[in-house]
């Protein structure tokens, strides 16, 4: 081989390595899930959101809570109780608490853990708590929320700053849509979602717009979430819940 050819060969060599580190690099970048809570913090955490949603022309401002605290072994694995709490005084919204056995191994980055929980009841206002298969048979809604974007889900390059009392968070953002017919409802909902890696369940806030249709009838609501506020020691609203 000729000087020439050589020095050709290194350069394709160096331009084909780059393209291919180029690609990978794009991969590897791409989120694995898009789900709302991934993170499994310190036992005692909890963190509290203010909430607004837009619903056919009105304005709602729930509240919405995590808690994370106590472990049981179940099936073999170590799990973690977790409470997700929204409170209300609109009608059209309602009081529930939510309680779940997730196991910690199905907690971390770019998993579903919610999905993986291997016992859920939920109270819906003064009614006694029941036991529950799963969410999305209960509430397809919330599950919606809770899976957060699954097609074209991407990290948008640039950051965001989510605003709560103790400053600003400079967010990491995932975004997407996800799609899903349940009966003859259909609901169709766009995700953005803030992380940060310091905040409980790494759950900065969400802006969703979810569009439903029921048997025709066409429904649409705007959904903000920011962090309020978080800390140690929670306790359990349903403490005597177990499995």
């Amino acid at each position: 081989m000729n000087r020439r050819r050589f020095v050709n060969a290194i350069i394709v060599g160096f331009v084909l390595s780059s393209l291919l580190l180029t690609i990978e690099s794009s991969v590897a970048d791409e989120p694995k899930s898009g789900a709302l809570i991934q993170s499994l913090p310190k036992d005692g955490s909890w963190a509290e959101f203010n909430v607004n949603v837009k619903l056919n022309g009105q304005e709602i401002g729930p509240s919405w809570k995590l808690r994370s605290f106590g472990q049981a072994f179940h099936g073999g694995k170590q799990c973690r109780f977790i409470e997700m709490e929204q409170t209300c005084d609109h009608p059209q919204l309602a009081n529930v608490t939510w309680r779940l056995l997730v196991p910690e191994e199905e907690f971390g980055e770019g998993k579903d853990p919610i999905s993986k929980m291997v016992k859920c009841w939920a109270k819906y206002g003064s009614n006694e708590p029941e036991v529950v298969e799963s969410i999305p048979l209960k509430d397809p809604a919330f599950a919606m929320l809770l899976a957060g974007p699954k097609q074209n889900l991407k990290n948008e390059e640039a950051k965001e700053k989510i605003n709560w009392q103790q400053g600003d968070l400079e967010c990491s953002v995932v975004s997407g849509h996800n799609e899903l017919e349940f009966g003859n409802t259909k609901f169709g909902m766009t995700h953005r979602v803030f992380r940060h890696k310091d905040v409980p369940f790494g759950l900065a806030g969400i802006q969703q717009e979810l569009n439903a249709s029921f048997g025709g009838q066409k429904q649409m609501a705007v959904i903000k979430m920011t962090l309020k506020d978080h800390g140690k020691d929670a306790k359990a609203k349903l403490p005597d819940l177990l499995p």
